[in-house]
C-alpha cells in the first residue's frame, strides 16, 4: 500500500535567540568561561497547514545567525518539507556559491535541515530514524561530560555521581597544565575503577605538536578511552603524526562545518573518531553524510554535543541508524533547559540514549518557554 501525504508548504523560517541563566554555573573549560547562562540559537520553521518544527544553530553571534537565516530561509520558503534532501542542496550552493563566506551559514543550514526532517517524519507519520532507514543499533550507548577544570577531589566525586545516575563512561576536560590536568585523571581513575571508559578532551589546548604529543604519552600510560582535540585543526598533519605515535585514538572534528571538512581529515588519516555535530556539520543529513565518509576510510563516529537537548536528540536519531556509530555525548550538568524546553524531555535509561518513537523527532518544542527566555538579538 502506498503511504500518502498531504503536500505542505514552507511559509516561515524564523530566528529565536534565548538567555537563559543557570542556577549554578558550569565550572570553565580549555574553550570557554565559567558559564553563568546559556545562549541557545533556534531557527523556527512553519508551514502553511499549520505545522511548526524546530533546528538549533551552534554559533556564537546572533546578527550572523539572523544574516544567514535571511540568506537561506528564501531557499526553502515555497518548498514541500518532503523534498529535504534537495533542499539541503539548494542551501549548500547558495552558500557556496556567495563571494565572501557567510559566517553562520553552516550552523543555519544545520538548524534548518533538523527542522525539516521533524516535519517530513510528521507528515509521513513516523519517527526520523526510520525516515533514515530504520535501526542499526538497539540501544544508542552515551558518554556523560560533566566534569571541567576543577580541583582533583571535585572531579573524583562528580565521577562516582555520574556512574551511580547509570552513565557507564564520562569525559573530562584538560587544559589546566600538565600536572594538574593528570592528577584530576588520576582522581578519577581511582574513583571509578580501571573498567570505567575515561575519554580526555583537550579543546584544542595544545600549544604545538611536542606539548600535545607529551600529553598523549601521558594519555596512553593512564590508558585513556580517546584523546580529543588535542590542537586546533589545520592542516592535519600535527592530528596525523600524533596518530601515528600514540596508542590512544584521536578524535576531533566537532567545530568542522561539512561533510567535506571532515574528508579533508579522513584522507590523511587524521582521526580515529570523527565527532560532528549536528548543529553546524549540515544538520542530520550532514551528519549522515559524514558518517557514510567516515565508514570508507574505517573511522567511527561519535556525535558531538555541548548543553543541547534538542541537538542530542537529533543526533540520536540519525546515530542509530550507522552502522559505524561509537557513542554519543550528553552534557549531564542539570539545567533548566533539560525538563521545560522539550515535551517530553530527554530520557536516559542505563546511560542509554532513549530515542523518542513519535513522528519526526518525537519531541515538541516548548513555545512559552522560547518567549519567556527570548532576547532582542
Amino acid at each position: 500500500m502506498e503511504l500518502v501525504t498531504a503536500q505542505m508548504t514552507i511559509t516561515t523560517v524564523e530566528p529565536r535567540h534565548l538567555l537563559v541563566p543557570l542556577d549554578a554555573p558550569i565550572p570553565a573549560s580549555a574553550a570557554r568561561p565559567l558559564t553563568e547562562a546559556l545562549t541557545i540559537h533556534l531557527v523556527r520553521v512553519a508551514c502553511d497547514d499549520g505545522s511548526v518544527a524546530w533546528g538549533e544553530a551552534w554559533w556564537a553571534d546572533a546578527a550572523e545567525v539572523d544574516e544567514a537565516i535571511a540568506t537561506l530561509g528564501p531557499v526553502v520558503c515555497g518548498a514541500d518539507p518532503l523534498d529535504r534532501g534537495a533542499l539541503w542542496e539548494r542551501m549548500v550552493d547558495r552558500l557556496t556559491g556567495m563571494k565572501q563566506p557567510l559566517p553562520g551559514g553552516a550552523a543555519a543550514l544545520s538548524a534548518i535541515d533538523v527542522a525539516l526532517w521533524d516535519l517530513a517524519g510528521r507528515a509521513a507519520g513516523m519517527p526520523v530514524y526510520r525516515m533514515l532507514g530504520g535501526r542499526r543499533l538497539a540501544r544508542l550507548d552515551a558518554y556523560a561530560l560533566g566534569i571541567y577544570l576543577e580541583e582533583p577531589d571535585i572531579a573524583a566525586r562528580k565521577a562516582r555521581e555520574l556512574l551511580e545516575r547509570g552513565f557507564h563512561a564520562l569525559k573530562i576536560k584538560f587544559g589546566a597544565g600538565l600536572e594538574r590536568d593528570l592528577a584530576v585523571l588520576e582522581a578519577v581513575r581511582e574513583a571509578v575503577g580501571p573498567q570505567v571508559p575515561v575519554l580526555v578532551d583537550a579543546n584544542q589546548a595544545g600549544t604545538d605538536r611536542a606539548a600535545a604529543m607529551e600529553v598523549g604519552a601521558a594519555l596512553d600510560r593512564h590508558e585513556a578511552f580517546w584523546y580529543e582535540e588535542p590542537l586546533p585543526p589545520g592542516d592535519w598533519s600535527d592530528y596525523v603524526a600524533l596518530r601515528h605515535a600514540l596508542d590512544t585514538p584521536i578524535a576531533g572534528g566537532e567545530r568542522l562545518r561539512s561533510p567535506g571538512a571532515f574528508l579533508e581529515a579522513l584522507r590523511v588519516g587524521a582521526l580515529d573518531v570523527a565527532m560532528p555535530d549536528v548543529r553546524l556539520c549540515g544538520g542530520i543529513t550532514g551528519l549522515v553524510k559524514t558518517a557514510e565518509l567516515s565508514r570508507w576510510f574505517g573511522v567511527r563516529v561519535s556525535p558531538h554535543n555541548w548543553i543541547s537537548r534538542l541537538g542530542a536528540i537529533a543526533s540520536a536519531h540519525a546515530a542509530v541508524t550507522l552502522p559505524n556509530c561509537l557513542m554519543t555525548e550528553i552534557e549531564a550538568t542539570p539545567t533548566v533547559v533539560d525538563q521545560r524546553l522539550l515535551d517530553p524531555p530527554l530520557r536516559l535509561e542505563d546511560g542509554f540514549v532513549v530515542v523518542p518513537e513519535g513522528p519526526g523527532l518525537g519531541v515538541t518544542v516548548n513555545e512559552s518557554f522560547v518567549e519567556e527566555f527570548a532576547t532582542g538579538a
